[in-house]
């Protein structure tokens, strides 16, 4: 809009010197303001509007872009599959339960049955801990790793390194960090590392310790080593257990394969197949053993425990047997008097009574001091002797401690529900640990009581023999640990039955796998992305081009932009390349385009009927869209017919005309015609063509524009209108100077000149102004260049000649 307005003040100061000036500058005005007008509505109906035609057009013309955007996405597909490292994963399902063959026995309690249930989300945090990774790093042999670098990648030489390094280091910035040692010799290496940001390269011997103030290395061959196969150059890194740690956690996966059938999926992932299986075996195999050893270590605590009390008792029951031999020996008797023997029994059963309420304080004492684990593995037998009230608020006590135990494996330390539990099983301990010590101060006022007693009977024997009340003593005694020794044998026994028959069922329903096809790269996932890729970009680019393409294409676009009508359309040349207008009609008259220049000017004939002494006006809005093209062979055409034409060159500033002849430029033409200083008959150039005639455009004038409103112009156009039955004006492009309105104004028939694939869409706001403001009827519009391929080029000249037109400089 701002180009037509500054178009506009340029011609009103340009032509302000001429008589018509005022008419020209209304004219034009009236022009550019109806182009904001227009223009507007057009605009929407050109974005709604979608020419299949065009679109299949500008198709075509991104083909090779196209075909472009594929070899670079395969190409890039195919280096990243060939130059990626494959990444493999080995992976192992296990089903995982505890069973009690105890239970079958009759030996192990419900409690230790229910306790002993496995949680499956508990075992998957155990198999991704820290901790198990710690043990896991212990027996893989993975604190040094050995690469090889190749050509474009790089290799882990696992197990199969030719060289195995053992290291000390003082300084610990030296994990993690890559030694590089070049084999060159068979008895030499390299050795290239960087030391405080200097890199050192050194030569020693295989077997040779390396001392430095930051670490001690020895270098050996091992059974790989065959020089000269093994050449070339490889690097070692001294890993740190937190790098492998990192290394595990960023590349083993467990996740729960069936949650009914409690069965877990272990997957790892590394570029060595080989070292994926052995570390999955790794992990399933120290799985096991790391199992059976959590399950069974408060079982060991107390078999331990036990072992110790009986190796006492053990030594004791060997002290009295001594004793009793010594004792049968020396007095070659143990009979004694019948109220001895009486006397004996009551402080027989005296003493029972007072060891079995000592083991029941000690039993106590033992149960206040156990852990809240330990009370949930109280031997039924002893709950049983308790008393009832203290029996029943241990059991409450484990049943609270069993709940907590189910529910810390869903709920964190700091839930509500866990901190509920905490309150409730403090209070019960408080209230529990208040009953067994009022039920221990029984024990030990009945202990008293029975002491008491005891002192009084063995004070009734003060005048027995000493020696038959030491005896006596002993041997009492002695049946008390007798009978102690095979509780505690029986204990441990319980302890090792339920140990034994605690077994974990680890079943290995698929064993760590050997990768055969790498999980990445896929090949076909990639090179079907690339493909994707290259049509979805290939997809927009062809929008964006059909969508920025503000290019006249087809006939129906054209149509569908202008409101008059076309009179033909010329398929585009595809002789030799025109590099300046040329008659081309008279070097193949059978041609398309020949034919299409004829049914022109048949059109023409049922335009403004066969009338004699016509003149036609022939423009275009710039300059390249072929208007002196289609004036030459349209002029060609019609003299063929036996009819006389003549082309005037009305292009003074750019002429052309001539050079369709292959003529040089003349010093006499229109110029000089409009000036006065040539006569009409001296400008008048025949052609080859029998009744074609032109006329130059002469020297460029410096003022073109009021030479053509000189009055001389018309008398000259009325001199050619009497000698011709047609006369041709190759007007200036209309769109650039407003020379071709006037001529046009003087013709019979104008005709536009719209070029394929080169005239913008807004040219046609000219064609539609010329004909409402001037009021041009017979305007109509010749559609150039037309590519046969989009099938815009109609009126049935459908040959194989080729179509085409010539690029006008």
């Amino acid at each position: 809009m701002a180009g037509r307005f500054k178009r506009c003040l340029f011609n009103y100061w340009y032509y302000n010197r001429s008589p018509y000036s005022n008419i020209f500058y209304s004219e034009f005005c009236k022009v550019s303001n109806s182009n904001i007008i227009d223009q507007e509505t057009n605009s929407e109906d050109f974005l709604n509007a979608f020419d299949l035609v065009k679109f299949l057009h500008t198709v075509k013309k991104s083909l090779i872009w196209v075909v472009l955007l594929f070899i670079v996405a395969g190409t890039g597909a195919f280096l990243f599959v060939r130059y990626t490292k494959p990444l493999f994963e080995s992976q192992s399902l296990l089903k995982l339960d505890i069973e009690s063959e105890a239970t079958s026995l009759g030996l192990a309690s419900a409690n230790y049955e229910s306790a002993a249930l496995n949680n499956l989300s508990g075992e998957i945090e155990l198999l991704k801990s820290k901790l198990f990774f710690s043990k896991v790093i212990s027996v893989a042999n993975l604190d040094v790793s050995y690469h090889y670098y190749g050509r474009y990648l790089t290799d882990e030489r696992y197990k199969n390194s030719p060289f195995v390094v053992s290291y000390k280091l003082h300084n610990g910035s030296y994990y993690n960090r890559s030694f590089d040692l070049e084999i060159f010799d068979e008895n030499q290496f390299n050795l290239i590392y960087d030391r405080n940001g200097e890199l050192v390269s050194e030569t020693f011997r295989y077997g040779e310790e390396i001392s430095t103030s930051d670490f001690n290395l020895l270098i050996e061959k091992t059974k790989n080593f065959n020089f000269p196969e093994v050449s070339g150059t490889y690097f070692f890194v001294i890993n740190s257990e937190d790098a492998l740690i990192n290394y595990f956690q960023n590349n083993v996966k467990v996740t729960p394969e069936n949650l009914n059938a409690r069965t877990i999926r272990i997957s790892l992932s590394d570029h060595n197949k080989y070292k994926a299986r052995d570390l999955v075996m790794a992990i399933d195999t120290l799985y096991l053993e790391y199992t059976k050893q959590a399950k069974n270590q408060t079982i060991d605590q107390k078999i331990k425990f036990l072992d110790s009390q009986i190796n006492e008792t053990e030594e004791k029951i060997e002290g009295f047997e001594e004793y009793f031999e010594d004792f049968i020996v020396d007095n070659r008797t143990t009979n004694y008097q019948t109220e001895i023997a009486k006397t004996i029994q009551v402080l027989n059963v005296l003493d029972t009574t007072e060891f079995q309420l000592k083991k029941e304080i000690s039993e106590i004492d033992l149960i206040l001091s156990e852990n809240n684990d330990e009370l949930l593995n109280v031997s039924p037998l002893l709950i049983n002797k308790l008393p009832e009230v203290v029996a029943t608020y241990l059991m409450s006590y484990q049943e609270l401690l069993k709940e907590k135990q189910n529910k810390i494996r869903n709920y964190n330390e700091n839930t509500y529900v866990i901190r509920r539990l905490n309150e409730e099983l403090e209070s019960e301990r408080e209230k529990f640990a208040g009953i067994l010590g009022d039920y221990k101060e029984d024990l030990i006022s009945r202990l008293g009581d029975l002491k008491r007693r005891r002192d009084l009977i063995e004070g009734s024997f003060s005048n027995m023999p000493s020696m038959s009340t030491d005896f006596n003593k002993n041997q009492r005694f002695y049946a008390l640990q007798e009978n102690f020794l095979l509780n505690l044998t029986k204990s441990k026994m319980e302890l090792e039955i339920t140990k034994a028959g605690t077994v974990t069922n680890f079943v290995v329903l698929s064993p760590a796998s050997l990768p055969s096809v790498p999980i990445e790269p896929k090949p076909l996932l990639i090179y079907g992305g690339a493909i994707a890729l290259a049509f979805f970009l290939s997809l927009f680019l062809i929008l964006i081009r059909y969508l920025m393409n503000n290019r006249i294409t087809t006939l129906k676009e054209l149509e569908g932009l202008i409101s008059v009508p076309v009179l033909g359309t010329l398929p585009k040349y595809r002789g030799e390349k025109l590099v300046l207008t040329k008659l081309v009609v008279r070097q193949n008259s059978k041609s398309a385009l020949s034919e299409a220049l004829r049914t022109i000017r048949t059109n023409m004939e049922f335009l403004n009927g066969p009338k004699k002494n016509q003149l036609l006006t022939i423009t275009s809005t710039i300059s390249g869209e072929g208007k002196t093209f289609v004036a030459v062979n349209l002029g060609a055409i019609i003299a063929l017919s036996n009819q006389k034409v003549c082309i005037v060159d009305l292009d003074m500033r750019k002429p052309k005309v001539h050079l369709a002849f292959g003529d040089e430029p003349h010093y006499k033409g229109m110029s000089t015609l409009l000036i006065g200083k040539d006569q009409l008959d001296d400008c008048i150039i025949s052609t080859e063509t029998k009744g074609l005639d032109y006329i130059p455009a002469g020297p460029t004038p410096p003022n073109p524009s009021e030479l053509i409103l000189n009055e001389e112009y018309r008398v000259i156009l009325e001199d050619l209108r009497s000698r011709y039955d047609l006369v041709i004006l190759d007007t200036p492009p209309v769109g650039l100077v407003t020379d071709a309105v006037l001529s046009m104004k003087l013709s019979d028939l104008q005709m536009y000149v719209v070029r394929s694939d080169y005239s913008k869409r807004s040219f046609t706001q000219s064609i539609d102004n010329l004909k409402k403001i001037n009021r041009f009827s017979n305007l109509t519009v010749i559609f150039n260049g037309v590519d046969s391929g989009n099938k815009s080029y109609g009126y049935g000249y459908g040959y194989g000649y080729g179509y085409g037109y010539y690029d006008e400089k």
